[in-house]
């Protein structure tokens, strides 16, 4: 499948270099990033009188800049997507690899459980697995530190950023790190198999002494396998006591007095307050404002919790409107679209006033799980509650996920609405009691429809096939867990049908 690729690499190498001349900062920490990674062995110069291997393939390079990163600001990137002279690329002949690592969702759910939290990366994780020496001829790229030197060939020999299978071998080799190594660091290897995801460590434990058992074990797990953890963040600093203060995230003291948010897998986290927080990421004006501007902008607000579903329902709406639409991806959008998107724009930037307590559950206590299902002609969704009482007879009741959908174009009663939220709720029931991994609870659904409710009373086989299909899933899902009638008034799904102002929002009792 793969043809000559040095005319391209070479072509791009040139206007690379171009750029890097018209830019002196980015061209000195480009030139650092390549020289770190010549130093550190993991690439080496291939020379004039190797022969030329049956299969090679040079990278185009370029640079991404990320300004929030803590760290590395500048990134170089490899094109293994560039296509050569067959017309197909490295990342077209290359197979992905299975997902070996649980959902983000599934992380973030189980993040919400712990009373001591604790997140950390892995330092430069791709560069620390090695790529057989067989390969390596399929990572070459041109390069060189002067203008007063010949363009050379190099060959990457570690796991590269742009390949396709990167991030599998990359997670498949923590893998089998924890299968090779684990026996002698239980909680390690544990937290290495359950709570990665790629470089990112997301987890946390019951107790103080079980969490700084895992860290330890964690840090010399992965030593064993060439890998160090870095920026590690926590609610509580007693777990960080002993540590090099380089591998402390910038955001985290050992006092944690003057703690700043940080990003667990793009959730905002305030660690010292041990909060989650919401920021608007919508960019300010755009002129004109085109389809293709509202849906990059309305994206870029991460809730994959749903914690303010009903006042991201508003965006969907607003995206469902924008499609009916007879307007390309760049053609300014209608007066009417503009209007409702400006008012949804301001709104938002109120949302940075929510914060909501990161975990869920008091230590030591009896769980019970309240999921509310809801629909209306045009949006339908749920939400899950956790109920937990301790020994001392404390109770405390929390938000811990939220989903919502636009109803479809194609119109549909509202019981066949009330029968799609209900197994909406069903299935994100599932994914809750399968991320916090209980073993002992009780569980209750809700619904103010007395038709989903009279359905489900029946078996499946009985009703329609659209009816009989929904049915049939809600009950496997729901097994041995009651469904009972609620009031659309005291009802939370219901909010997420209405959509809600930002201000609505925060003072809302029924929601919180």
């Amino acid at each position: 499948m793969i043809g000559e690729s040095k005319t391209t690499a070479l072509r791009r190498f040139r206007y690379l270099e171009k750029r890097l001349s018209r830019d002196p900062d980015m061209k000195r920490q480009y030139h650092l990033f390549m020289s770190e990674y010549l130093t550190l062995g993991h690439m080496r110069q291939v020379s004039t009188k190797e022969c030329e291997p049956e299969h090679v393939y040079y990278l185009p390079h370029h640079a991404v800049l990320k300004e929030s990163s803590t760290t590395t600001k500048l990134r170089v990137v490899f094109d293994g997507s560039a296509r050569t002279s067959t017309g197909y690329s490295l990342n077209d002949a290359l197979k992905i690899g299975p997902i070996i690592q649980d959902e983000l969702l599934t992380l973030i759910l189980r993040f919400r459980k712990y009373p001591i939290a604790m997140v950390a990366d892995i330092e430069k994780m791709y560069r620390q697995v090695r790529v057989h020496s067989k390969d390596t001829s399929l990572q070459r790229i041109l390069w060189r530190f002067s203008h007063d030197e010949p363009i050379c060939s190099y060959e990457l020999l570690t796991v590269t950023y742009g390949l396709t299978p990167s991030s599998f071998l990359a997670t498949r080799t923590l893998q089998q790190l924890a299968l090779d190594e684990g026996k002698s660091f239980p909680l390690g290897s544990l937290a290495l198999r359950k709570s990665f995801y790629v470089d990112d460590y997301i987890g946390g434990a019951d107790t103080l002494d079980k969490a700084i058992q895992t860290r330890l074990e964690l840090d010399k797990l992965l030593a064993k396998g060439g890998f160090r953890l870095r920026k590690w963040t926590t609610n509580n600093s007693k777990v960080l006591e002993g540590i090099d203060p380089s591998q402390i995230g910038a955001q985290t003291t050992l006092q944690l007095d003057h703690g700043q948010p940080t990003t667990a897998l793009g959730v905002s986290w305030e660690p010292n307050a041990d909060k989650l927080l919401f920021h608007s990421t919508l960019t300010h004006g755009c002129d004109p404002l085109t389809k293709r501007a509202i849906l990059s902008s309305v994206s870029k607000h991460f809730d994959p919790l749903g914690l303010t579903a009903p006042v991201v329902i508003r965006a969907k709406m607003l995206l469902q409107d924008l499609w009916l639409q007879p307007c390309g991806w760049d053609d300014e959008v209608s007066d009417n679209i503009r209007k409702k998107w400006e008012c949804y724009h301001h709104d938002l930037q109120k949302i940075s006033a929510y914060k909501v307590n990161r975990c869920v559950v008091l230590p030591n206590s009896t769980i019970q799980l309240y999921t509310f299902a809801d629909a209306s002609q045009q949006e339908y969704g749920a939400c899950v509650y956790v109920r937990s009482t301790d020994p001392r007879g404390h109770v405390h009741v929390q938000l811990i996920a939220a989903k919502s959908r636009v109803a479809p174009l194609k119109r549909i009663s509202i019981p066949r609405l009330e029968l799609a939220a209900a197994v909406l709720a069903s299935r994100l029931h599932k994914k809750v009691v399968r991320a916090l991994e209980i073993l002992k609870f009780d569980s209750v659904f809700w619904s103010d429809s007395t038709v989903t409710l009279e359905w489900l009373r029946s078996p499946s086989f009985v009703w329609s096939t659209f009816v009989a299909n929904r049915v049939s899933e809600i009950q496997k899902n729901t097994q041995g867990c009651q469904w009972k009638h609620i009031a659309g008034t005291h009802n939370p799904a219901d909010l997420i049908t209405r959509g809600m102002k930002v201000d609505d929002f925060l003072l809302s009792e029924l929601w919180h």
